[in-house]
């Protein structure tokens, strides 16, 4: 066995998922590199490599590898998720005019000066606490 898909085999087992054929090969294709894909984007990217794997097969896949904590989630808009191969703590800068997401990593420091005021703002007009906050920052124009 290659030795990314051994890599990808162990990363199923540990979080105790079997291993199948589909269930590597998926993993595989999300995990290779970083990025942020739609269902139907994973759905397409799959099938190109598989092309017997049902919709809802790689659906269920997705919904599981995320539960697991295999795949992040990204909810930018209002019903529309982006599974994240990335799990590492970061941020993402959108770019509106092109759809592409970009991981943002900040110095620890940083990170917690800004979520700090962030949080105190937020609360101050809202009331409500923030938790496990990440930042994404939308990007216009030019």
């Amino acid at each position: 066995m290659d030795e990314n898909y051994q890599r990808v085999k162990d990363i199923l087992e540990s979080n105790g998922i079997r291993p199948t054929s589909q269930r590597l090969e998926m993993a595989h294709l999300l995990l290779e590199k970083h990025q942020h894909l739609q269902a139907e984007e994973v759905f397409h990217l799959v099938n190109h490599h598989f092309p017997h794997a049902s919709r809802a097969t790689i659906f269920n896949n997705l919904k599981l590898f995320a539960e697991k904590g295999i795949l992040g989630t990204l909810d930018l808009k209002a019903g529309i998720t982006h599974f994240d191969s990335n799990t590492n703590r970061h941020h993402h800068a959108l770019n509106e005019t092109t759809g592409e997401i970009t991981d943002v990593e900040l110095d620890e420091e940083l990170e917690k000066e800004i979520l700090a005021e962030l949080s105190k703002s937020y609360f101050a007009k809202t009331g409500i606490e923030l938790e496990n906050s990440k930042v994404v920052i939308t990007l216009r124009g030019e």
